[in-house]
């Protein structure tokens, strides 16, 4: 959702797991404060019921250069941020990358080697998205969200259940190819930081950054999708 407009609370069929999507003050990790974050607990706690140490929480970062603070994310924040349930410090969350855009998830759910693809910015992402959801050009901007969400999330579980795990591979293939070959939910702080230094480099280099998503390790770390060796 938009900064500023209603946030997003929802739930599929079960009703006992509910997602909560909010926005911090501004797009910069310098928000997340621990006055920001007692504001949020206080609101899951008192506006719906739900005690926020009983769940995993996820902070998505969108990695734009036209919103984020030199190495703001060296230090603190990666090595603060490393478990969703929360560490033996009381630090709870996990920090997630997404270059450029969240958007880089949603193309990785779709599309064949999208991390060989490279945007300088979010906009530039989304009108890739775009064009792949909707070829015309698409002014109603409400209406076309939608139409992503129908392509990527499809009410049909086979095929929902295949863009989930087409994103995991296109996550993995895009961690290999900038030099990652294993990474550990327990400890993520490390590929964090050596994802972050490949972009720079990147991005100094050729003024771009590789699309690349790690959204897909909230999906390994709650067990919505899982390693197997069966071949189907």
């Amino acid at each position: 959702m938009r900064r500023g407009s209603d946030e997003f609370i929802g739930h599929g069929q079960n009703p006992h797991f509910k997602v909560f999507a909010l926005n911090l003050p501004k797009n910069q990790l310098t928000q997340l404060t621990e006055d920001a974050l007692d504001i949020l607990f206080v609101r899951l706690v008192e506006e719906f019921g739900v005690k926020p140490e009983d769940c995993p929480i996820f902070y998505l970062y969108d990695r734009d250069v036209y919103s984020y603070k030199n190495n703001e994310l060296k230090g603190k924040y990666v090595k603060k941020y490393t478990d969703p349930y929360g560490t033996e410090n009381g630090d709870q969350g996990q920090l997630l990358l997404s270059y450029p855009a969240i958007e880089s998830y949603l193309l990785s759910c779709i599309e064949d080697d999208a991390y060989n693809m490279s945007f300088l910015l979010g906009r530039d992402l989304k009108g890739v998205l775009a064009n792949k959801i909707d070829p015309n050009n698409y002014e109603d901007k409400t209406d076309l969200h939608l139409k992503t969400i129908d392509l990527v999330f499809s009410n049909d579980k086979i095929e929902a259940e295949k863009r989930l795990i087409h994103s995991i591979d296109e996550m993995n293939n895009g961690l290999e190819f900038i030099g990652i070959s294993e990474y550990d939910l327990d400890n993520l702080a490390p590929t964090l930081l050596e994802v972050y230094d490949c972009q720079q480099k990147k991005y100094k280099e050729k003024n771009v950054f590789s699309l690349i998503s790690l959204v897909g390790m909230a999906l390994l770390e709650l067990g919505i999708i899982i390693e197997s060796d069966e071949v189907s």
